[in-house]
């Protein structure tokens, strides 16, 4: 009897990834073939493990020719096809293949909804949907050199059903796209299939894609419009995808009414995809629309039944609009609503680092390590799986008694951690008992913690003050002084400091760290030294300490540097602080100069309107600003509060 599903796979020099793939789906499946391409690597030796059916394959630059060679190995009735690069979750696979049995000959093949993982950390989502599953009948093969498609070998039409099979893919982080150097193969190609295919629409699409991963969004445009000009019909699943890219190169090239435009028309098409109306939000924010923006997201938050149809990016349905939310309320000082929206994303996602860094942030601010430690756990945020996360966040923000907490329920597995983090305290509160932590207290081992930042050097640093208390502890600090970069933060907080001797990014950072510890002398005695910087370090020192709530400190930093310095938020900082003082006149002035530079920003028109006495600096102020942001519920009603 044959099988019932073989997975068939083509790889190369696959060793970092091929493993988790292997492992995940070997058990689940009746057949493995592996085709090798010219691995020279140890993918050969790893499939090994998990296969006896590996066949080579010369590359002929073409992924059909690889995938049906791989398909004319297997003997199951149903063929199923993954990359190194991608892994299944069981439960879902299971489910999937019920389906698969239940199908009583009904369909001919099916796609797979592929998750893949972008950005540098997998912090953002894309999905699309890929032919992956086939009955091996010898009927149905792959076509197109890159890029594959099913095709029937008498040309007839083959009934696809999608499945409810999920594919997690890694491949288009930004280092393995990188270093692989995908994009030059797929270019090559694409330029290929474009010169003797039929479809050249989804070939100028696909093009598009790969100039946009390389930041080219210019030349991504160019192909998206070519692409979405040619569709043959708009129901094709990448023609909406089209759309999307569309929108963000406009978006990318600041190219926003464009992209405002675009989006009008699309809104009324894909009504139900949350995408449009995050997108049109993103840009509300991005040019300082913050009311507009909020308006967006939250009618995203609020409305999720009716946003039911993904077409590119499943995270800007929940996690972005969320995420925006908390930013804005966060920059206004709304620190429980912050919370909320930022809480939300981890009940999503709750391996999201930065909303994990800003709840553990703003948390700390107002409330003791045991409360929480508590909420954390009522909320059910914390697992065994994300503690190291917490754990990391709660050192940055310099409350390793918080990471104590945490740790008590998951101490077993994290005894070395535990210790790290009683390093961690002793240094951060000069706790003076360093004999149950002599263990960790060895160079080697403290370089790699440095290294793998779980301390830094102002840890040491502090921990200096112990060293004539506790040899362990001189004997450390000894072989540190050796390094240059730690004698030169040593040096930063002597009494007279030879100018060129100070470095910006280390003096940020340890304002920043000195900061978050709370070591209000030490960042006092750094401050001290300001006017060795130049002018624009000392704006980020400013724009620093106005970031962490030292607004008084910050404004005095401001004053000994330069306008012509000045961001956008720095001016926006300044002009925050006029207003909190009933300075409207200076605020107004402030905002006037700041438009001279920045006129696409909405913050500063808004502050004019509001705040001026001036009748025409208003008329003025707002024949601009409608001309430019040609959609904004905020100015409309801005005209009818003036008409009344």
């Amino acid at each position: 009897m044959n099988p019932f599903i073989s997975l068939c796979m083509i790889v190369k020099n696959e060793e970092k990834v091929i493993e988790r793939c292997l492992s995940s789906i070997t058990h689940l499946v009746d057949e493995v073939i592996i085709v090798d391409t010219g691995s020279t690597d140890k993918t050969k030796a790893i499939s090994e493990k998990y296969t006896s059916k590996i066949f080579n394959f010369e590359w002929v630059d073409d992924f059909s020719a690889a995938r049906n060679f791989a398909a004319s190995k297997a003997s199951g009735k149903w063929l199923l096809v993954l990359d190194a690069d991608e892994y299944v979750d069981e439960e879902n696979f299971k489910g999937f293949i019920q389906e698969l049995k239940e199908d009583k000959g009904q369909f001919d093949a099916y796609t797979a909804k592929i998750l893949n993982f972008t950005g540098n950390f997998g912090e953002s989502l894309v999905q699309n949907l890929h032919d992956r599953i086939y009955k091996n009948t010898g009927e149905i093969l792959y076509y197109r050199k890159i890029h594959e498609q099913f095709k029937h070998v008498e040309g007839k039409s083959l009934n696809i059903k999608n499945s409810s099979l999920l594919l997690f893919h890694s491949g288009y982080l930004n280092k393995t796209v990188n270093e692989k150097q995908k994009s030059i193969r797929n270019k090559e190609l694409l330029q290929k299939e474009i010169n003797v295919g039929p479809n050249k629409a989804f070939d100028y699409f696909n093009y598009g894609n790969e100039y946009a991963s390389t930041g080219d969004y210019a030349k991504a445009l160019e192909c998206y419009l070519e692409a979405y000009k040619g569709k043959s019909d708009f129901r094709l699943s990448w023609v909406s995808t089209t759309l999307i890219q569309i929108i963000v190169c406009l978006m990318q090239l600041k190219r926003y009414n464009d992209a405002l435009s675009v989006i009008k028309d699309a809104e009324s098409i894909y009504d139900s995809s949350a995408e449009i109306l995050f997108l049109k939000g993103e840009i509300f924010f991005l040019r300082g629309q913050l009311e507009d923006a909020k308006q967006a997201f939250k009618k995203i938050v609020n409305n999720q039944p009716k946003y039911n149809h993904i077409i590119l990016r499943p995270d800007l349905k929940d996690q972005k609009p969320h995420t925006r939310l908390a930013e804005i309320y966060l920059c206004e000082e709304n620190y429980n609503d912050a919370i909320f929206h930022y809480t939300s994303v981890l009940n999503i996602n709750k391996f999201n680092n930065e909303c994990i860094k800003k709840v553990i942030y703003i948390l700390s601010k107002f409330h003791s390590s045991e409360e929480i430690a508590g909420f954390l756990f009522s909320k059910e945020l914390v697992n065994s799986k994300n503690i190291k996360n917490y754990v990391r966040a709660c050192f940055e923000a310099g409350n390793p008694q918080l990471a104590l907490n945490l740790l008590e329920n998951f101490y077993e597995e994290n005894k070395f951690l535990y210790q790290i983090a009683l390093l961690k305290k002793a240094c951060i509160t000069s706790e003076e008992n360093f004999e149950y932590m002599h263990d960790i207290l060895e160079y080697s081992i403290v370089k790699e913690l440095i290294q793998a930042n779980w301390i830094n050097l102002i840890d040491l640093f502090l921990l200096r003050e112990f060293s004539e208390k506790d040899n362990k502890v001189l004997s450390l600090i000894k072989q540190f002084e050796k390094e240059e970069v730690f004698n030169a933060l040593i040096n930063l907080f002597k009494v007279k400091v030879p100018k060129d001797d100070i470095e910006e990014n280390l003096f940020l950072f340890s304002l920043q760290t000195l900061i978050d510890y709370r070591k209000n002398a030490l960042c006092q005695v750094l401050l001290s030294k300001v006017d060795y910087l130049d002018k624009k370090s000392v704006r980020k020192a400013a724009a620093l300490l106005f970031s962490k709530g030292y607004k008084v400190e910050a404004l005095q930093l401001y004053e000994k540097t330069e306008w012509s310095y000045f961001n956008e938020q720095d001016f926006v900082n300044i002009i925050n602080s006029m207003l909190q003082t009933n300075n409207a006149v200076n605020a107004v002035e402030v905002a006037k100069y700041a438009l001279s530079i920045y006129n696409q920003d909405f913050r500063f028109y808004q502050v004019i309107l509001e705040n001026t006495q001036d009748e025409n600096l208003i008329i003025t102020t707002l024949q601009k600003a409608t001309e430019l942001f040609i959609e904004s519920s905020y100015l409309r009603q801005y005209n009818v509060e003036r008409s009344i």
